[in-house]
């Protein structure tokens, strides 16, 4: 029916991607060549009107003007939820890295900045290393890499921190989020200290051509009671996920004085009515848009997406 394409749409808009790690090009209606997504939002700053289109191209606008992400980030930032994918953000650390770096980037707007900084100087680096090799330029990316990981590594662990604290005060449960950064921080958080690590693993970078060290390879834990929230049922991981989530909300709302968007896709399988009703409950101001076959009427407002033939 495009439920789901209604949530997707709106990440999109802020995130400028898919959550369902879809091309630009494969969101385009089958009888088209582009698409067109306006939205408009009240805030405490008044009225906004967003939109985003592509034909060949994405392009984000904000009143008509072309903004991107960073922009946007301070009029809509949703957090989404899914009954179908919740599994890979425990199991899959690759999911779970993407599922901070959101995180991270509501509270602390400047963190995807660095992001995308490194990923290109790391591309850059990653291309020498299967081309020229050359090893002084090698190293300038080295240092470039290393300036930005220091950033990004300092953000992310302060910020783990912060939303286990929020976990803990909530909840009391034994549940944290652990992150075991690629590089080694015993010694502290410093580029010289990082690029001394990079150089050291020169040679199997050079053998391997591909760079081994870094914030794209962190790894992550979700543990309950000192034990991987992987190995616990498929209930328990659901219920304890959404701790997080909420969690994180409480976070976002300390610093941002606001709530975000919760986006509950399938909600009556993704979350129990317990649960539904203590968001309701909890968080009254804020916004929720959720997907169902069945209706609920503890919603404010339904929106009934008839089929087409």
């Amino acid at each position: 029916m495009g439920k789901t394409s209604i949530l997707e749409a709106i990440f999109l808009m802020a995130f400028g991607k898919s959550f369902l790690n879809r091309k630009k090009s494969d969101l385009v209606n089958h009888n088209s060549k582009e698409f067109y997504i306006r939205l408009n939002c009240t805030h405490p700053h008044g009225f906004s009107q967003l939109a985003a289109s592509y034909q060949n191209r994405f392009s984000l606008f904000l009143n008509e003007k072309k903004t991107n992400i960073f922009e946007i980030n301070h009029y809509l930032y949703p957090v989404f939820f899914s009954s179908s994918d919740y599994n890979l953000y425990i199991e899959n650390i690759p999911y779970t890295r993407k599922m901070i770096d959101r995180f991270v980037f509501g509270v602390d707007p400047l963190y995807i900045r660095y992001i995308l900084g490194y990923n290109r100087a790391l591309k850059q680096k990653n291309y020498l290393l299967k081309t020229t090799q050359d090893i002084s330029e090698l190293r300038s990316w080295n240092k470039i890499i290393s300036e930005l990981a220091e950033k990004i590594v300092g953000i992310k662990m302060k910020f783990i921190e912060k939303l286990n604290a929020e976990i803990t005060g909530k909840f009391d449960r034994g549940l944290t989020v652990r992150c075991q950064p690629s590089l080694k921080v015993e010694q502290g958080i410093s580029p010289a200290s990082f690029f001394q690590q990079m150089e050291s693993m020169q040679g199997p970078e050079l053998r391997m051509q591909r760079s081994l060290l870094g914030p794209h390879l962190d790894g992550f834990d979700i543990l309950l009671n000192f034990k991987p929230l992987k190995f616990y049922s498929s209930g328990e991981k659901k219920i304890h996920l959404l701790m997080i989530y909420i969690s994180f909300i409480e976070l976002f709302r300390r610093v941002k004085q606001e709530y975000p968007v919760f986006l509950l896709d399938d909600f009556d399988t993704a979350i129990d009515s317990k649960n539904i009703d203590f968001l309701m409950d909890n968080y009254p101001e804020m916004q929720v848009i959720a997907t169902s076959v069945t209706i609920n009427h503890d919603f404010d407002r339904l929106i009934e997406l008839k089929k087409e033939n």
